[in-house]
């Protein structure tokens, strides 16, 4: 059961990605649509917000693998080509396009969902935050928030000794009430940070400054225990109507993290996504069960084969 306004996910999906192995802990799903069963039920002259969906785009690309996040919550490609690229510049992509799923039914029994595909229809995601009191958006949050911020360890080396020479990223970090690019009433804090001064809010000419995960202890958390990159960016699925599956909108905002780290084990070949999902909506969500679609692309793309081992909850493609 999920209730309103209330953290009710917060899991690290670990990824070991090579050309032959996608290892997914919260499962592997297969190519080709999936049939959505409320479709029959939707009405379409609901209000939305009409923001449009993201367009930004980066690649991760520190280590061994060259993979490309876009801001509305897909990966792995660039709307028209697979880009997880292993081993970096070599020309060959292993997986083709993921995206998060995620769906629940209302105390009426209404199904509601949100997934994306190949956005062949449309989308389920629209970048930014939602208002904390209504739950809503509207397309100048949208459009502000549609961009990743890409972080390395070393930007933030070079911050620490000399905090005129932050990148923009670093300077610009959505971290607290203070952040340049707020806008409305989303939550006092969004991006984590390590609040170095003790001032109320981010200041990075005070040394505070961004990491993986704020709940770690302050005297474990400085520049050195940050991976060699992340990524952080924040899209949420009431931004418009639910093209892709014609799905009713629940009030998600889902704060992501990506990361990787350059070693010279099998760390090097992998990727990491941290999901954090917070139900902003009025409802509570029962039955709800979310999953992560994985499309692969080995060689041929026709002939690749899925397996899973439940006791490590492990996924994986082969070619066939």
């Amino acid at each position: 059961m999920i209730s309103e306004n209330k953290l009710f996910i917060n899991m690290k999906m670990k990824q070991i990605l090579t050309l032959l192995l996608a290892y997914i802990s919260v499962g592997v799903l297969a190519k080709e649509n999936i049939p959505n069963p409320n479709i029959n039920n939707v009405t379409y002259n609901r209000v939305a917000a009409g923001c449009s969906p993201s367009s930004s785009q980066t690649d991760m690309d520190v280590n061994n693998v060259r993979a490309t996040i876009l801001g509305g919550g897909d990966m792995w490609w660039n709307l028209d080509e697979a880009q997880y690229e292993i081993p970096k510049g070599g020309g060959i992509n292993s997986l083709f396009a993921g995206s998060l799923w995620i769906g629940g039914v209302d105390a009426g029994g209404q199904l509601k969902v949100a997934a994306m595909t190949y956005r062949q229809r449309g989308s389920d995601f629209w970048p930014g935050p939602l208002d904390t009191t209504t739950s809503s958006t509207e397309p100048i949050r949208c459009e502000t928030y549609d961009r990743l911020w890409k972080i390395t360890r070393s930007d933030l080396e070079e911050a620490k000794e000399d905090p005129s020479a932050a990148t923009e990223d670093i300077q610009s970090w959505p971290a607290s009430i203070n952040r340049i690019t707020r806008t409305g009433n989303e939550a006092r804090y969004l991006a984590p940070y390590l609040d170095v001064d003790g001032a109320p809010g981010y200041n990075y000419l005070n040394g505070d400054h961004p990491v993986l995960d704020h709940r770690r202890p302050a005297n474990e958390n400085g520049v050195s225990a940050q991976p060699d990159m992340f990524i952080w960016f924040v899209y949420n699925d009431r931004g418009n109507i639910h093209s892709e599956t014609q799905g009713s909108p629940m009030g998600l905002e889902i704060q992501t993290t990506a990361f990787a780290y350059a070693t010279n084990d099998e760390i090097n070949n992998m990727t990491f996504y941290n999901y954090e999902l917070i139900n902003r909506g009025t409802q509570t969500l029962y039955n709800t069960y979310f999953g992560f679609f994985t499309d692969g692309a080995l060689g041929d793309p026709y002939d690749d084969y899925v397996g899973c081992d439940v006791m490590r909850g492990l996924g994986y493609y082969y070619n066939g």
